[in-house]
């Protein structure tokens, strides 16, 4: 097990992967390789995205890139175990709960390492400073959704103690932990930016912006579309709103995905 093919082998038997850390198998040597692979997958793509502006900037954006995922991943993960464990008494240990969220986060780091010559190539051919944001919101946004489909997934498999009452509790807690997540992972992003840099702008390691990341992405989507400016501050409230119901939605959707697809067929009556 190296990071080079942890995440092509993960990706083919997830279920066998998350049943060898129900069973407490290596889960140590698990988590360090997921969070080297991760590191350097995210380091990658975020070299991909800063050199739409300068060398400095992608080397910016390369060591902020994991630092993002990695800092939210470390203020969320306690929430999830600490709340696990006092109302259901889960016989997951943290480094368990760690290597699933991990897992998860691997999935995003690995599909955003295949989107980078993508990336590389809108560096290339593109100088539409807000289209390029638009876009590295996007990839990163979808490949983490997918990333979080794994953690709900391994969670799900991993933790199968529980008698139906407390599973239904259990992915409640799950889902609103998700939502934290996603909340605590746009802040954060907000709060390492800029990522890109405008190109009129001399580089900065870390400005943000004075108003927040969905703010942010409002103005994007009108220069992108050249829509007239307008004060979009009072968005930033509904937007988050907004967030929370289609974060509610498609984990809603995928909760109901991953039940058909793992329903046994009841027994035939004799």
């Amino acid at each position: 097990m190296n990071i080079f093919n942890i995440m092509p082998n993960f990706l083919r038997d997830p279920d066998a992967f998350f049943h060898s850390i129900q069973e407490d198998k290596d889960v140590k040597q698990k988590a360090l390789t997921l969070g080297l692979a991760s590191t350097l997958y995210f380091m990658a793509y975020g070299f991909m995205v800063g050199l739409s502006k300068s060398p400095v900037q992608a080397l910016s954006a390369a060591v902020k890139m994991p630092i993002l995922f990695l800092v939210t991943m470390a203020f969320c993960l306690p929430a999830l175990y600490f709340f696990s464990l006092a109302l259901l008494s889960t016989p997951l240990r943290m480094i368990q709960a760690l290597t699933v969220v991990l897992a998860g986060m691997g999935v995003t780091s690995f599909l955003l390492l295949g989107l980078a010559p993508i990336t590389l190539f809108f560096v290339l051919t593109s100088t539409n400073y807000a289209f390029f944001q638009l876009l590295a919101v996007a990839f990163t946004g979808i490949s983490a959704w997918i990333g979080v489909y794994f953690i709900w997934r391994g969670m799900t498999l991993v933790d199968t103690t529980r008698d139906n009452s407390a599973r239904g509790l259990g992915q409640r807690i799950l889902l609103l932990w998700i939502i934290l997540y996603g909340f605590v992972g746009t802040q954060m992003t907000w709060r390492l930016s800029p990522f890109i840099g405008k190109p009129e702008d001399p580089f900065y390691l870390v400005k943000p912006s004075r108003d927040n990341f969905y703010v942010d992405v409002i103005h994007a989507v009108q220069d992108a579309l050249q829509i007239p400016a307008l004060d979009v501050g009072w968005l930033a409230p509904m937007a988050a709103v907004g967030l929370c119901f289609v974060t509610l939605a498609i984990m809603a959707f995928i909760a109901r995905m991953f039940v058909k697809g793992n329903a046994k067929p009841k027994p035939a009556e004799q």
